[in-house]
């Protein structure tokens, strides 16, 4: 599924466009990008995230957290804890009333490329 705004992007079982967009809204306010970033490399953070009924985070976790350790790729590491920050910052998210099925499993995809360009 590819997503109309550039700085996050998450993957949802079957969530309506306004839903998407307001939580991209809520953690695109919490997330700052870390300076000096080498712009000719893959900025891509993928965090897997579980949440409460309530917008609660239970767990996020970096799907890519090898790539964290391997030489040379510091400023990812860097990058992928402000986008954790960034989640945990903005819990609990103001999340859906109803369909907590749709929307208890997300891939979030911060992409700083997007933000730095734009």
């Amino acid at each position: 599924m590819v997503l109309g705004l550039l700085w996050c992007n998450l993957s949802f079982a079957e969530v309506s466009l306004s839903e998407e967009d307001a939580l991209k809204a809520q953690i695109f306010g919490c997330w700052s990008i870390p300076l000096g970033l080498p712009l000719n490399e893959d900025l891509t953070v993928r965090i897997k995230v579980k949440l409460k009924p309530d917008g609660t985070v239970i767990k996020s976790e970096i799907l890519d957290h090898a790539r964290m350790h391997k030489p040379g790729q510091g400023f990812y590491k860097v990058l992928a804890e402000s986008a954790l920050r960034a989640i945990k910052l903005c819990q609990p998210l103001r999340v859906p009333t109803t369909g907590y099925e749709r929307w208890k499993d997300l891939q979030l995809n911060f992409d700083a490329r997007e933000i730095l360009y734009n």
